[in-house]
């Protein structure tokens, strides 16, 4: 073989390694990502309980998201699979254990990361002993109306995040007439909302005069939700996961997409 033919096969070469970096970092870059399985304080790889959404989206050098409860954001690099993630800052709302349980060490996860790898629609962030901490699926988006969501998590005015009491459903649907409504877990409301971008604005719910004496707490539950509703000034939507917020980023309430 000629040199001058192997210095057209190097020159060739070079593009291609280059490209193949360019699509790896694309590839991390153009989901959200779906937290699945995490390493917990015993060292063990363990599912994500039901109902905790935790999630991941890298674009243009910051990966945020929500780690269960609380939304976070951190610098990052990538070259070449290795992969090195700043500390994260992150909202400080106090939530539910079976949320805080993941959320922590996820934070922990991510800035132990040196490197990921990417198979079968999967993301696996690995130490530098080559284990993966933490794993992720791809998660597409959904649209915010239309969908019934069912809440997981909500502001009981008493600055906590809390779960909803077992046995009670608390729903919200968006219209696309400006209507939102849903169950509050006894009665059913409506509201009129306003969005601008990613701001929004509900108005005071109305509400049937149903009581309910079961589950206990119910009622007092549905009181504190309609109440927060008015709080909620933006909103944000992570994989099947919505977020309602205040305008000083208190959590509102956490929505997981039906089915989902």
């Amino acid at each position: 073989m000629s040199v001058g033919f192997l210095g057209l096969l190097v020159a060739w070469a070079v593009p291609v390694l280059v490209l193949a970096g360019e699509m790896d970092k694309t590839v991390l870059e153009g989901a959200t990502w779906q937290l699945t399985r995490i390493t917990l304080a015993d060292s063990q790889v363990h599912s994500v309980p039901s109902g905790v959404e935790a999630t991941a989206t890298f674009a243009n050098g910051s990966v945020s998201g929500s780690g269960g409860c609380n939304r976070y954001t951190a610098s990052y690099t990538v070259d070449a699979g290795k992969l090195t993630i700043g500390m994260a800052a992150s909202t400080m709302m106090a939530c539910p254990e079976p949320q805080m349980m993941v959320e922590q060490p996820l934070m922990a996860a991510l800035a132990a990361t040196t490197a990921y790898r990417i198979e079968d629609g999967q993301l696996a962030l690995l130490d530098t002993q080559g284990h993966e901490i933490a794993t992720f699926k791809v998660q597409p988006l959904v649209a915010l109306k239309g969908v019934t969501w069912r809440a997981t998590v909500y502001n009981n005015g008493r600055s906590a995040a809390v779960s909803l009491i077992d046995g009670s459903e608390i729903t919200a649907t968006f219209g696309t007439d400006g209507v939102l409504s849903g169950s509050a877990g006894c009665n059913h409301y409506r509201a009129a909302y306003v969005i601008e971008g990613s701001s929004i604005t509900i108005q005071a719910p109305a509400a049937t005069r149903k009581i309910c004496s079961d589950p206990k707490g119910v009622m007092q539950q549905e009181s504190e939700y309609l109440k927060a509703l008015t709080t909620t000034a933006t909103y944000a939507i992570q994989g099947q996961q919505l977020e309602l917020r205040t305008a000083e980023d208190a959590l509102v309430a956490l929505f997981q997409a039906s089915g989902g």
